[in-house]
């Protein structure tokens, strides 16, 4: 059955929520902004770092105590590629490609990964239920990231 007019621009009101949401989530990286970053989530919401092995951080406390542990890399994340796909009304997911800027040690890395996502429309908002970070690679920008790109192959599942 096709779409009716409203039901489409509906779906693209969400997508746009959705994106942005996204971006709100770089913005939070950038502010060093923990407690912003963590009502991006749903109460029960988790990140997943284990392809960094740094484990899964679940609820909003958890969530605050990552990030405040990462803002010292001073990353500057830059999101592409959305694709979003709704499972119903409240309920989506989809990945971005994550390109990101940081400092280790006074060295500048640059990185490459995927961000798979599960959305949750929560009172009106919608908000990540779960994010998971697949980093590609995080190199020191001397080095750079040939090697990397020739040992990588896209076979990571798409969803949880």
């Amino acid at each position: 059955m096709e779409k009716t007019l409203e039901e489409k621009v509906e779906e693209l009101w969400n997508r746009e929520q959705i994106k942005s949401l996204t971006y709100a989530y770089g913005e939070c990286i950038l502010r060093r902004d923990a407690d912003a970053m963590a009502n991006l989530f749903t109460k029960d919401g988790a990140v997943d770092f284990t392809y960094l092995g740094w484990g899964i951080h679940k609820g909003h406390e958890a969530i605050k105590k990552h990030y405040t542990g990462t803002w010292p890399f001073c990353v500057k994340p830059f999101f592409t590629n959305h694709y979003i796909e709704f499972l119903d009304k409240t309920h989506a997911r989809g990945w971005c490609w994550l390109d990101n800027l940081a400092v280790r040690n006074g060295e500048s890395l640059i990185g490459c990964g995927k961000i798979y996502d599960e959305y949750e429309l929560v009172d009106g908002r919608w908000l990540f239920s779960n994010r998971r970070i697949v980093q590609f690679f995080l190199v020191p920008l001397s080095k750079g990231w040939a090697k990397e790109l020739e040992s990588l192959t896209e076979t990571q599942p798409r969803w949880h």
